[in-house]
């Protein structure tokens, strides 16, 4: 299969364009459930401003939503939106359910979360690779977040630690900026602290800038090796 490249940054669709796009493909297939009382995998709701009734089924999905919460670029998220009917080479349909649907500032991209482990293998990469030129060829624009991106240089820890502290206080409200440390505005962190938030909204922007720059084969590759 010849590589893979997002359509970045030469051409960006408007957010109201990708909806369309993908509103030809979507499916009458209901999304399965996706939090459910059994399971061996983490699975849980994740507490956005971004989102309402943001789900995830693996901690590397979830590392995902702590990056696409606190990124600047990002304005709202929305998982596990909707089934999406595609074709493959051999004219045959297969579904797709998207990890996230996520509304950035200068467009809208669906979001898929992996594993390193997973993308060692064979059949899942393939798999990967067949959705994305499939999505690519309608004009669909997706990216692959892996476990070494999302994980890398203690990320996660320092997203963790700042949205154990940030105020809770906006969600389901109307709010002018949900960057902001505190959205509505109550309290006040200190220098330290909101120099740190900020260090993180940058270091989360450039990540979404980089995978949003690259093919899926090149993140799949970097995995295996």
């Amino acid at each position: 299969m010849p590589s893979l490249r997002q359509i970045w940054p030469d051409a960006l669709p408007s957010a109201e364009a990708i909806q369309q796009l993908l509103g030809a493909l979507r499916s009458d297939r209901p999304v399965r459930p996706v939090v459910t009382p059994s399971g061996h995998r983490a699975r849980g709701y994740f507490p956005s401003l971004k989102g309402a009734h943001t789900r995830f089924e693996s901690l590397v999905e979830e590392d995902t939503l702590r990056v696409l919460e606190v990124a600047t670029s990002v304005l709202t998220i929305e998982t596990h939106p909707w089934v999406l009917a595609l074709t493959d080479a051999e004219g045959k349909t297969f579904h797709y359910t998207p990890d996230a649907f996520a509304v950035h500032r200068k467009t809208a991209l669906l979001i898929e979360s992996k594993g390193d482990w997973l993308l060692r293998l064979r059949s899942p990469a393939d798999a990967m690779l067949r959705t994305f030129s499939e999505l690519e060829r309608h004009g669909v624009p997706i990216v692959l977040l892996t476990e070494s991106d999302l994980r890398a240089d203690g990320l996660q820890d320092e997203l963790k630690a700042l949205l154990r502290l940030r105020p809770v206080g906006g969600r389901g409200r109307r709010v002018a900026d949900l960057t902001e440390w505190d959205v509505i505005g109550a309290s006040r962190p200190s220098d330290e602290l909101l120099a740190r938030w900020r260090t993180a909204q940058r270091a989360c922007d450039a990540l979404i800038d980089r995978v949003m720059r690259r093919g899926p084969d090149e993140a799949i590759a970097a995995s295996c090796n």
